[in-house]
């Protein structure tokens, strides 16, 4: 690529910018049924997220003469006790001609403006199927950390009922409260460490009144045990950062968990799954997100059976001392 600078993006460029968007996410996710097309048929939603960021000085654009053909933007936030950037899905695109060295332009501007700010911690959310960039990312040292993935629940899954699910009620709440506080041990260890806000009982009683617990229990046990949980719910809005959309199912906000000893070919995951989607065809949904973990081994496997991966967040740490070496 010949002739381009990297400058700030403006009002008159979102028109452009949403075009190129458009045709990034239709190429790498307009595969998907499972993947809403809201955001590409209805673009009301990215031309608001542009204007904010532009009016907070945080977008750039990347030209080639006159041409508008890519741009960046991003939000900075605290994160796991550090100032971080984040650069989300609808927040960037590059035309496919100049992909690889235009986003490597338009990073090389960003970042050098977070790491004078002290900003280490840089983080981006990209298509999942675009290789290209996946690839140009992992180059520059980015890992991936977080999937984002979508399924209708339409079919009914084919599984055997080999264990007793019910929904949560507040007599349960002890028996959930404790697999929670099991699930945030297992997520802070190898090698996930992944350090998660602890519940109090009184925060588990309103997780149960205000969301939908299904609990799976071992009846082999002389006082049923309690083995494993999965939370469903449905959004009250469009999201812009993991692009679920209103009246989608989420499996939040605890998600899912499963005892080590219940897990690998037992069949209960895919027992809690069939639980939730019944739940979403039931309420009228049409389509649900789960996002995970990538150093989650259980997770990662099992999700990706059922959910069509269609966002990867990555994550790069920049070495603490760079500000301080002449």
């Amino acid at each position: 690529m010949k002739n381009y600078i990297v400058d700030d993006l403006s009002e008159s460029d979102i028109g452009g910018a949403v075009e190129i968007w458009v045709d990034q996410n239709r190429r790498y996710c307009g595969n998907s049924a499972a993947f809403p097309d809201l955001w590409r048929n209805n673009t009301g939603g990215i031309v608001g997220f542009l204007q904010a960021r532009i009016q907070r000085k945080a977008a750039r654009a990347l030209r080639h003469g006159h041409d508008l053909c890519g741009y960046l933007t991003y939000d900075k936030f605290p994160f796991n006790g550090e100032m971080s950037s984040f650069v989300p899905a609808l927040a960037h695109a590059v035309v496919e001609e100049y992909k690889e060295e235009g986003y490597l332009a338009l990073y090389r501007s960003v970042s050098q403006e977070w790491v004078d700010q002290n900003i280490f911690n840089h983080m981006w959310t990209i298509n999942y199927n675009d290789l290209k960039l996946r690839a140009a990312l992992y180059d520059l040292g980015f890992g991936s950390y977080l999937i984002d993935a979508f399924a209708c629940p339409d079919d009914k899954m084919d599984c055997a009922d080999s264990f007793v699910i019910t929904r949560a009620s507040e007599s349960d709440a002890g028996a959930l409260f404790e697999l929670i506080e099991e699930s945030r041990l297992y997520y802070r260890a190898t090698p996930i460490f992944l350090n998660r806000e602890p519940y109090q009982i009184d925060d588990v009683k309103k997780l149960i009144g205000e969301s939908n617990v299904f609990m799976a229990w071992d009846e082999a046990w002389d006082d049923k045990k309690a083995i494993g949980f999965i939370n469903v719910s449905v959004s009250q809005e469009n999201n812009n950062i993991d692009m679920s959309l209103e009246n989608h199912g989420l499996l939040d906000e605890i998600g899912a968990y499963i005892q080590p000893g219940y897990r690998g070919g037992k069949g209960l995951g895919k027992q809690l799954l069939k639980k939730a989607f019944e739940y979403c065809r039931n309420s009228g949904v049409s389509r649900v997100h789960v996002d995970f973990e990538t150093a989650n081994p259980f997770a990662n496997k099992f999700w990706r059976k059922y959910f069509d991966p269609m966002l990867l967040s990555v994550r790069r740490t920049i070495n603490k001392n760079v500000n301080s070496i002449n």
